[in-house]
């Protein structure tokens, strides 16, 4: 029971940073275009999009399937389905147009960059997160070792 409650948690925390994400990155885009204001229905669209997206999140990178396949084949199944939902939904939301190349051309670079950049900055997050907490631990062995660290 503890184990769901874990991953309902997490569902829930993952979810809201994607929805987040993708308010605030239309946003921006809007901005840029010249747009003052967002539908409702969008914002619903959203929310569908982004529950779907962190469903993928979890079959790819959770605990319960694909557990022995490297990161970089993880990464790569994730980047391919998460292109062909985003450009299905795209479409059928009339956001892009599949019949035309230069549509997809510029969905498909947005969304190359957009990947790109956001698992960089994750593994960078990561890698250095990673390093304090391995000097703290280096620092509390070597405490230890000279009998500094009191029970």
């Amino acid at each position: 029971m503890k184990k769901y409650i874990e991953l309902i948690v997490q569902f829930k925390f993952v979810w809201g940073l994607f929805f987040t994400a993708s308010i605030l990155l239309y946003s921006l885009v809007s901005m840029i275009l010249g747009y003052s204001s967002m539908d409702f229905i969008l914002i619903w669209q959203f929310a569908g999009i982004t529950l779907i997206l962190v469903f993928i999140h979890y079959l790819v990178f959770g605990e319960f399937i694909l557990t022995s396949l490297s990161s970089k084949h993880k990464i790569t199944i994730h980047f391919i389905l998460c292109y062909i939902i985003l450009l299905l939904f795209s479409n059928a939301l009339a956001w892009t147009h599949i019949s035309k190349i230069y549509s997809v051309l510029v969905f498909t670079v947005g969304y190359t960059l957009l990947y790109l950049s956001l698992s960089f900055s994750l593994y960078v997050y990561y890698k250095v997160t990673g390093e304090i907490l391995n000097d703290k631990l280096a620092m509390y062995k070597q405490k230890k070792n000279y009998g500094e660290v009191e029970k």
